[in-house]
Order: C-alpha cells, then structure tokens, then sequence
C-alpha cells in the first residue's frame, strides 16, 4: 500500500470512529485508527482530521469541561453524506453530528475513550459505544432488574463481544452515592443470571471513583451473621470472584490496566 492509499485508508477509519462515537478527541481517534496513542499517531492523527477539516467533512470545538481543553471533532453534513453512501450512517439516521458537539458532556466523552482504550486492546472484539447502545444499535439496549421492589432499567456504558458472550461495560468518571452502588449491585444480581452477559467491567476513568472496587467488594461479601439468604450469598461470591474486573484507565495514553480489588 502507497502513502496515497494509506492516506485514504486512514480518513475512512477516522470517519468511521465518528460514525460510531458521535464525537471524538484526537487522542480516542489516534488509538482507534493505529491501535495506541502517543506522540506519533496524535501527530498523524492531527494531520487527518486537518484534511478532513479543510475539505469541509469534519467540524470541531474546544472541550469546556476538559483540564487541558482537548480538540472535539464531528461530521458535517458532507461528512455523514459520505458515511452513508459507504455503509456506515450515524446512529438514529442524523444528518450531521453537530448537536452531539454541541452538547458533549465528560461521562459520554469518558465512554469514547474508555470505547477507544477496549477497541485498542481487544483488537478482534467488536465493540458499541454509548452512542450506538442509546440508538438501539447493540445486541442489548437496556436491562431491566428489580431493586428495592420496583422494575428499574439500566444501559450500559459501552459493550463489548467477547467470544462467550457480553462484556457490559461501567465508565467510572465520577464518586457514586450509596443510592447509586446499591442500584449496581441489585442489577448486577440479574446481569449473572442473564446469559448474554459474561463479564461486568468497572473502568475508573476519574480519580473520584478509584474505590469502586472496594466498594462493591464489601456489598458482595456476607459474614456468616449477615442476614442474607444462602442463594445470595453463593450468587455475590461467583459475582465477586470472576465475574467482574476493574479497570484504570490511563487518559493520555488510553490504555486499561486491572486493578486488584
């Protein structure tokens, strides 16, 4: 393959990454597109979405809510014509990604990159981004579990195919409230029991919610006095012991790295 076709490979693969994100930073295309993130595919990155800027299929905006107030980028109009005249048109049949640009928010940037860190590292996974789960795009929209004697819903955050099943992804970008855990480990109860679901992930994408898994640690162990019945207790062993894994995820390289819980 010559530079010029390698070129054009590349634009098609950034402009797929949006299709699938709604939005993205330089750094969740870079790591997408060449499967890592540092300074060589930021560059080469930066000099792609520049071509596709100047051409008019890109538009992009500053980060407010990011420290270092990353670069934003979506498709225009002639950038979502494109995609779906190649198979690839955005989620809920938009014409353009502006508002999703407009109105970026850190939990569905934190889902982007946390998307961008799994497709690098689990390079023969398939993978769906919050975006896709919320257009009905995935395999499993929504679960419905019970908490409290009411039928809730929860949507995962990212999902990903393994080759036994579903990976339903948790982004940890901020401190959960004891409301909120008690949710997560209610529905987690019928996320073992589904047979979709093979695997929870916890990625820790903030430095707020770096004790989740000593939170939910302490929710799925029961002392022999606790109260709970015997069934509960063996199902939040299986949960604690296999079932679900906890991540950190480097935010300037994109990398996801276990962490003992």
């Amino acid at each position: 393959m010559n530079k010029r076709e390698q070129g054009m490979l590349y634009r098609a693969l950034t402009l797929r990454a949006l299709a699938h994100l709604g939005y993205a930073t330089t750094r969740q295309i870079a790591k997408i597109v060449w499967r890592q993130c540092d300074g060589s595919t930021k560059k080469m990155a930066g000099r792609t979405l520049r071509w596709l800027h100047q051409r008019g299929y890109i538009v992009t905006k500053r980060d407010g809510d990011s420290v270092n107030g990353e670069q934003l980028t979506a498709v225009t109009a002639a950038g979502a014509e494109w995609l779906a005249k190649n198979g690839d048109p955005l989620p809920f049949g938009k014409a353009h990604a502006r508002d999703w640009l407009r109105h970026a928010h850190s939990h569905r940037t934190a889902c982007n990159s946390v998307y961008a860190a799994a497709a690098g590292l689990l390079s023969d996974t398939c993978a769906w981004s919050e975006l896709e789960i919320r257009a009905g795009l995935a395999p499993l929209r929504q679960l419905a579990y019970s908490h409290e004697g009411v039928v809730q819903g929860k949507v995962p955050d990212v999902l990903l195919q393994l080759t036994t099943g579903l990976a339903w992804v948790e982004v940890e970008n901020s401190w959960r409230s004891d409301k909120d855990l008690a949710k997560v480990v209610a529905s987690m109860r019928t996320m073992f029991v589904d047979k979709r679901i093979v695997q929870v992930y916890f990625v820790i994408t903030a430095p707020g919610a770096k004790t989740i898994g000593a939170r939910l640690r302490k929710a799925f162990t029961h002392d022999a006095e606790s109260g709970w019945p015997r069934q509960v207790k063996e199902l939040d062993s299986q949960i604690l012991h296999g079932f679900m894994k906890v991540f950190t995820l480097n935010t300037e390289t994109l990398e996801l790295s276990t962490v003992a819980f």
